[in-house]
């Protein structure tokens, strides 16, 4: 298993170095820039090298769906692809809590037990995406399920924004109906596109195709703020509460959480999260667990994963400060390609 005891928030890989339904499912608007006819007449070959000498690549997600970003690269000679995100904000009485390197999770938590409101979440503004886009020719922008959040909106406005300026930049933004930590599988095949000199479009396709086909659930750790977001019936908080029920929930096809098991206490956890993994037809290969404070539990389902599925390669995170205000301490987000 690979353990990451810090943030997954900002990368850079360069080649040098070693360098419900349609509806809110995931959406995807690009626009490509234009090839001069010039290039056009050199035939498909030409257009390819064109293509990859356009080498200043942007990967950014806001800090609810980060991606895993590959160490190493291969052959992507001249061509430097950065990777970061952009941060949510919780505000709990007159604090804001900016989600990003150094938050203090446990602090942040701690202030919301103590707060009667629960606090609030505000997603990233649309000049947040513009800064981190920079002035990047080719921008792939990834939100939080436009469900749950209003990032996807801001960052369509901010491509809105970018293209006044620059019609012919190439920027994407993709819905992915999700949350947690993407697996590296997403941004290798972006990397693949780029070096083969595939078309913009032609790469967007296939992340969008890549993220529809990556699955979501949840082991969360309270309901508390959820249900006080209105992510989830109040019914369903007064149950868990009064029964003491814990749940294990999937992301919907239109990016919303649906409860696919509620049990009490915590003990059947694990057991439960094996059961929807064969639920959702996990057949092995990459996985990833992001946890809220639960190193243990996510190294002890880990094992239990890898006893299960002899060919599966586990990654361990630490969950960003939104997802872990959503799912509460000792929770864990488990995503994987089917």
């Amino acid at each position: 298993m690979h353990i990451v005891h810090g943030g997954v928030v900002e990368m850079k890989r360069n080649a040098h170095d070693q360098n419900e339904e349609q509806e809110g499912r995931l959406e995807v608007d690009s626009m490509t820039q234009e090839v001069d006819s010039k290039t056009q007449s050199m035939g498909g070959e030409s257009d390819r090298e064109q293509r990859k000498s356009n080498h200043r690549w942007k990967l950014v997600s806001d800090s609810g769906c980060s991606l895993l970003v590959p160490d190493g690269s291969d052959g992507l000679a001249g061509i430097d692809i950065d990777y970061a995100e952009v941060p949510f904000t919780i505000s709990v009485d007159n604090t804001d809590y900016i989600d990003e390197p150094g938050i203090d999770i446990e602090k942040m938590l701690e202030h919301i037990a103590n707060c009667r409101s629960g606090g609030r979440t505000s997603c990233p503004s649309p000049h947040a995406w513009l800064e981190a886009w920079g002035d990047a020719e080719n921008v792939i922008a990834f939100t939080l399920s436009a469900a749950l959040s209003g990032s996807y909106n801001s960052a369509i406005a901010a491509r809105h924004m970018a293209h006044e300026k620059n019609p012919g930049r190439n920027i994407a933004v993709i819905n992915t109906c999700g949350a947690g930590v993407f697996p590296e599988q997403l941004a290798n095949i972006i990397y693949e596109g780029i070096e083969d000199g595939d078309s913009f479009d032609a790469i967007v396709s296939a992340a969008d195709k890549a993220v529809r086909e990556i699955q979501v659930m949840f082991a969360l750790g309270s309901l508390d703020n959820l249900i006080k977001a209105g992510r989830l019936n109040k019914l369903v908080g007064y149950a868990a509460h009064r029964f003491n029920i814990s749940a294990i929930g999937v992301a919907s096809p239109g990016g919303r959480i649906e409860l696919r098991h509620k049990f009490r206490g915590m003990k059947k956890t694990y057991s439960k999260l094996i059961d929807t993994l064969r639920e959702t037809g996990f057949a092995g290969g990459e996985l990833v667990i992001s946890h809220c404070m639960n190193e243990d539990g996510a190294e002890k389902l880990g094992h239990l994963i890898k006893a299960e599925w002899l060919d599966a390669d586990v990654s361990i995170v630490p969950a960003s400060g939104l997802c872990s205000y959503y799912m509460g301490k000792g929770g864990m987000i488990i995503t994987y390609r089917e």
